[in-house]
């Protein structure tokens, strides 16, 4: 490969990035480049259109360079600015969210960085969040005039979503900003902040009195779509009906190793009744933090220990008990994003109940951190998963490799480490954590055929709900969000899929290697590239003819 090459194609990797931050600085903030904080995109009809053509126009300067003869990180950089450019013009002109679903746009308000994470004096951050907040009333104006398809599911969880935003910045985020001295600045963003909340409680009524009359019943965005949501965003390109044949594989295996489980564990009860057994083995409220704490210091040291993969910085994540704040969920992760430069701290936050909760909502609130299932959400969110992928990724190689990654690849690794630690021998002779395990890779299973049938199978979001009770053993209310959640986010099939290709790839690179093959050497090897389309790393590993998915 010629110099000239080598530049020109960094000089439009790095346009392309520029670009794209320009276009969404709020994916640019979590990035961690805070020169675009305080800013909301323009998802205006112009702007969009305007964007259109500027993709189009990336894909064909891409199109005159051939990736064959490119050095392996050159070629990485082409494909992977290939497919971010394949996937968002897709979403633009096909998918069409922007018209299609709330909830595209609401993700989009959230200031929780600002205030989480210490990357600059309060003073600035509160500057940046009330520019933010105060973008809000355009921002709402645009998504209003642009959502003319929405669909009935989008809208009704939407809705949800606009409500709980206004709370937050009504209720949680003034204990986010106690510590600022600047009394002008306080009761500038005061106001300001007021201002958003009212908006956002008058977007969730917009949603459910004027929009959710006009919002269609069809949410499906069909199979030709569907096919091409996999191909430019994920780099696989396969019929709906492998697929199919896939996803009920899996599902078929994991429900009979979870029925053997059940019967190990108990061979007189359903595996409901062994589930709510489990359910009452949790921490106290008391010990939550402590606990989760020590598990997670336990799962570092077994990483440290197996020598399963590569740690590249001696760090650990932070367990506390999550900020009132940010109390949506009974556990999260928060990294700093790969190019952050000051605050690189990552917070594993567990919420424990409220201290005037009656015993019952305790005890039911409770059962959420049950052990058996709290070891694997740790397991995926931390160590090996999540937090240990995020180190990595701060490695990456390039800095395309740094901004632009595949769903399939970030959630596909913290799944699949969910079972490789079973498979390396952690706890591998304890029953509860193999039901942990799969209780979690049965759920995504069904969320990978509620996927598919949704969207290209004609299925309704009762079925889907029932397939999540029948299969993944959840109760109804959870069977209810899950099903809900598949009619505007196809693209949580990659769970599932981004594990099975891992999967694929191990061993097919062990039948290769055979004797030679190291699985710590394959763990370096994968994570090394950031979190590209897994069929590229496929290519990279394996030779570029050959990048096949499952």
């Amino acid at each position: 490969m010629s110099t000239d090459v080598h530049q020109e194609l960094g000089a439009l990797t790095d346009r392309f990035l520029r670009a794209y931050c320009k276009m969404y600085p709020n994916q640019a903030i979590q990035l961690g480049l805070h020169e675009y904080d305080g800013r909301l995109p323009d998802l205006s009809r112009a702007r969009l259109t305007a964007r259109v053509a500027e993709l189009h126009g990336f894909l064909g300067e891409l199109e005159k360079i051939d990736p064959a003869g490119l050095a392996d990180l050159d070629w990485l950089d082409h494909r992977l600015v290939f497919h971010q450019a394949s996937f968002e013009l897709f979403d633009l002109e096909e998918w069409r969210r922007w018209e299609r679903d709330p909830v595209y746009y609401i993700e989009m308000l959230d200031v929780t960085r600002y205030v989480l994470f210490n990357y600059a004096p309060l003073e600035q951050r509160a500057e940046a969040l009330a520019a933010h907040l105060q973008s809000f009333s355009s921002f709402v104006v645009t998504m209003q005039e642009n959502l003319t398809h929405a669909s009935a599911p989008a809208v009704e969880v939407g809705a949800h979503i606009a409500h709980g935003t206004a709370a937050f910045l009504e209720k949680d985020l003034p204990l986010a900003l106690a510590g600022l001295k600047d009394a002008g600045l306080g009761a500038r963003l005061d106001a300001i902040r007021q201002e958003a909340s009212a908006l956002m409680e008058q977007l969730a009524v917009w949603l459910e009195k004027d929009l959710a009359p006009r919002a269609v019943a069809d949410y499906a965005i069909g199979p030709q779509r569907f096919t091409r949501m996999l191909a430019t965003g994920e780099a696989i390109d396969l019929p709906l009906e492998r697929l199919w044949e896939v996803g009920e594989e899996d599902l078929a295996r994991n429900k009979a190793a979870y029925l053997e489980t059940a019967a190990l564990i108990a061979p007189d009860k359903t595996p409901q009744q062994v589930i709510a057994d489990g359910l009452h083995h949790h921490p106290t409220p008391e010990s939550l933090v402590a606990d989760v704490r020590q598990l997670v210091d336990d799962l570092r040291r077994v990483v440290f220990e197996s020598g399963i993969v590569a740690i590249p910085y001696d760090e650990n994540c932070i367990v506390a008990e999550t900020p009132a704040f940010v109390r949506h969920a009974f556990a999260m992760l928060h990294s700093p994003g790969p190019f952050e430069q000051v605050a690189r701290e990552a917070y594993y936050f567990v919420t424990p109940p409220e201290p005037d909760w009656p015993a019952a909502k305790v005890e039911e609130w409770m059962t959420g951190f049950a052990y058996y299932v709290l070891r694997s959400t740790t397991i995926h969110e931390a160590w090996p998963g999540h937090y240990l992928h995020d180190l990595h990724d701060r490695n990456a190689p390039t800095l395309t490799s740094k901004a632009f990654g595949a769903y399939t690849f970030f959630e596909g690794w913290a799944h699949y480490v969910e079972q490789m630690m079973l498979e390396i021998g952690v706890q591998a002779d304890d029953p509860w954590a193999r039901m942990g395990q799969l209780s979690e890779a049965l759920l995504r299973d069904v969320r990978f055929l509620c996927a598919l049938g949704l969207h290209t199978g004609g299925m309704t979001v009762e079925q889907a709900q029932q397939r999540f009770m029948d299969d993944a053993f959840t109760e109804p209310a959870v069977a209810r969000e899950e099903a809900l959640r598949g009619t505007w986010d196809p693209q949580y099939l990659n769970y599932t899929l981004g594990k099975l290709a891992m999967l694929k790839l191990r061993e097919d690179l062990r039948a290769k290697q055979g004797a030679d093959f190291d699985l710590r050497t394959f763990h370096d090897r994968l994570l090394a590239y950031g979190a590209p389309p897994i069929p590229l790393v496929r290519g990279l590993l394996l030779g570029r003819d050959d990048q096949k998915a499952i």
